[in-house]
């Protein structure tokens, strides 16, 4: 864990050693001055993370030490520690950028308390910044994968396997849940990392040209062909092609890939040369493919040449865990894009962001992300950034039509029947379900087996 400097200005050495002494039971890397010209002169030598200064001190205001300290390092918080601050004093320093203030005499538990957010807050920052950056050095359509929680780590765990064998990789995954940004991983961790990478959602292309797409056509291979088109299947030679919702293709343009799989040949529309290529084709849906070859809407054959590896992504409901990381890339990314000095997410905000169901997945994440850094005129990210329906996201109500109740119902049964409407209303989401319950996921889970 990254240890975060502290530097103490206070004339009283009793005092300024107690502070030093709380910030590094915190984690601090701290130590004191006892002049203002002192702390001067080492906050030019290096800017700490934070600053508690004294207000009255031997040679100057400590009012003089928040408008300078901030002049050298915009990021450094500063923690006003006096007994003799007026309403004037600290508006003054608020202005100038004062993070808190604290009144001597004080607790010292009030004092820990208040380190401690400090440490989340630049901790939070610190995360954004990195973030930032590795954004900076990718293209700007990609994506990091974000695994804190189990699930995604078990995903990876599986990509960062397959990934270097030219095997056929079937990504599922719900609308929005990120399988463009896992197969761009597949791709970066495969053996041709460098060579071309690119994605078409055979959903968003009308069905009479997926084919003209993928394959390419001749001049004059239909009305309005004027020119020849080289298809993505022969860009992506020596790279990557990924076929998204492939389970929208009609099953003539199956039948050809299925020939392209065996092969690595295709032949344009409108042509007759046959032409070879080494593309790695990855394959991503949105819809059980099995169901789909029972109904006779997809090819059984071509389900199991793509199905030899699938990877299932789960909903971002289910990756609690990752909510705020994934918020924070969002963030930075954003505020980068639109020039703005946004360092951290209120606590209120990721809350709400996890009591939140999200039928978008991460898209919809992404999209509220957007329309919140746009609206902050800070450098926080809080609740009124974020739309009406995050700011309560409760179980709705239980109409009495869909209570099965009999008139001599026992208080258990009353139980059972909202705890069963509230995992619907959580999507069997067990932890979440518990969350708005109020209870904790262990007697969640007692009462579902009690009752079975």
């Amino acid at each position: 864990m990254t240890q975060f400097s502290l530097l103490v200005i206070e004339d009283d050495a009793d005092m300024a050693q107690l502070l030093c002494e709380l910030a590094s039971s915190q984690g601090f890397q701290a130590s004191y001055c006892l002049s203002i010209q002192e702390g001067f002169h080492a906050i030019k030598q290096s800017p700490p993370d934070v600053l508690f200064t004294d207000l009255r001190l031997p040679d100057g205001s400590g009012l003089q030490m928040v408008e300078s300290v901030k002049a050298i390092n915009q990021d450094t918080e500063v923690v006003m520690v006096t007994g003799y601050a007026s309403l004037q004093d600290a508006i003054e320093g608020f202005k100038f950028g004062l993070f808190d203030l604290v009144t001597k005499p004080f607790e010292t538990q009030l004092v820990k308390n208040l380190l401690t957010r400090l440490q989340e807050l630049i901790s939070q920052r610190l995360r954004m910044q990195q973030m930032q950056t590795r954004i900076e050095q990718l293209e700007s359509k990609t994506q990091i994968p974000v695994a804190r929680s189990a699930a995604m780590q078990q995903v990876l765990q599986q990509v960062e396997q397959v990934a270097p064998l030219d095997v056929s990789v079937l990504i599922y995954g719900e609308t929005g849940v990120g399988k463009g940004v896992m197969a761009r991983s597949i791709h970066t961790l495969g053996t041709n990392p460098t060579g071309p990478y690119f994605e078409l959602n055979c959903a968003a292309v009308p069905e009479n040209l997926v084919e003209s797409e993928l394959f390419g056509y001749e001049k004059g291979a239909f009305t309005g062909a004027a020119t020849r088109k080289i298809g993505l299947l022969e860009l992506a030679n020596g790279g990557t092609l990924l076929l998204d919702e492939i389970n929208s293709t009609r099953l003539d343009v199956q039948a050809k890939l299925l020939h392209f799989l065996q092969n690595q040949t295709l032949v344009r529309v409108g042509g007759n040369k046959t032409i070879k290529v080494n593309v790695r084709l990855l394959f991503a849906t949105n819809q059980p493919l099995k169901s789909l070859v029972e109904q006779g809407l997809f090819r059984e054959d071509l389900y199991y040449r793509i199905n030899v590896f699938p990877i299932q992504l789960p909903p971002l409901r289910e990756r609690l865990e990752d909510i705020s990381a994934l918020a924070e890339y969002f963030v930075s990314n954003y505020a980068r894009r639109f020039n703005k000095r946004i360092y951290s997410i209120s606590p209120k905000v990721i809350e709400a962001l996890k009591n939140y169901l999200w039928p978008g997945n991460i898209r919809e994440l992404e999209n509220i992300i957007q329309r919140a850094v746009v609206l902050a005129g800070g450098d926080t990210i809080e609740i009124s950034h974020l739309p009406s329906e995050l700011h309560g996201s409760k179980i709705p109500g239980l109409q009495t039509s869909q209570a099965k109740l009999p008139e001599d119902a026992t208080l258990a049964e009353v139980e059972m029947l909202w705890i069963k409407h509230a995992l619907d209303a959580c999507r069997g989401n067990k932890s979440l379900a518990a969350k708005k319950l109020g209870i904790d996921p262990s007697t969640l889970y007692r009462k579902l087996q009690k009752d079975a």
